[in-house]
């Protein structure tokens, strides 16, 4: 069970993060943790109101530096950002998340090759496809009370971005923020 965070303890590595690095994890440090999450961007095209929250998860993501579970909650947030995204692509404000990933599929919204973490891989859209099923039932585990171990949370910005940025046409390269 958490606990509420002693007062001199605020600005310190949450100790889940040590734990599990002593496991095997990676190294964290509040440095590259933010600078990865820095460089973790939607362009300039994606809607601002998708960006605005995207940021909020950008942001929930950096303070899981000091506390851990917070993880849990950046992978619902992400979830919740995809899927406000795909309903103003598709508008459709009707159709639920495995409903419009559907639609995404279908109308190849999507791409393999657009996601960083497949990268050289020969796939084309199964990962994508593996969505429709995968996406909703982790975002429903996380909304509906079995909070998961999160190993890394800033996979979940990734892919949120990767998957996101392919819905709107991306800006001229020279007006790209």
């Amino acid at each position: 069970m958490d606990s509420f965070k002693p007062f001199d303890e605020i600005m310190c590595v949450d100790k889940q993060h040590l734990f599990l690095q002593k496991m095997g994890g990676k190294e964290i440090d509040l440095p590259s943790h933010y600078s990865i999450l820095a460089a973790i961007q939607l362009h300039s095209n994606v809607p601002q109101i998708i960006r605005g929250q995207f940021n909020i998860a950008r942001n929930m993501a950096l303070y899981s530096y000091f506390f851990y579970s917070l993880g849990s909650e950046v992978q619902l947030k992400a979830c919740n950002v995809i899927e406000h995204a795909l309903r103003i692509k598709a508008n459709r404000p009707e159709l639920m998340l495995r409903q419009l990933l559907t639609l995404a599929n279908e109308k190849n919204w999507l791409s393999d090759s657009c996601f960083r973490h497949l990268e050289g891989t020969e796939q084309k859209r199964g990962c994508c496809k593996s969505l429709e099923r995968v996406l909703p039932h982790l975002r429903n585990e996380s909304a509906h009370g079995v909070p998961p171990l999160v190993w890394d949370c800033i996979g979940h910005i990734e892919r949120c971005a990767d998957l996101v940025n392919q819905l709107f046409p991306r800006p001229p390269k020279s007006s790209q923020r």
